[in-house]
């Protein structure tokens, strides 16, 4: 968890940096994830990597019980 909760605590720390006040909302919808070559999607795109690798990790454990 704590690999995704850094991940997405940076890219919810630029979220609110791009997007102001809107940062909330802006999460939900496309233009939250960002433009190609920003840092915004750059932070998104960790974020998603994150997920998916906690998400693997949550499944591999239900396996074993």
């Amino acid at each position: 968890l704590k690999p995704f909760q850094e991940a997405d605590d940076a890219w919810s720390a630029e979220l609110a940096r791009v997007f102001g006040r809107k940062a909330g909302d802006m999460r939900y919808l496309p233009e939250g994830e960002g433009k190609e070559g920003s840092e915004l999607k750059r932070l998104y795109d960790l974020r998603m990597a994150a997920q998916a690798l906690w998400c693997q990790s949550a499944d591999r454990k239900e396996g074993q019980d």
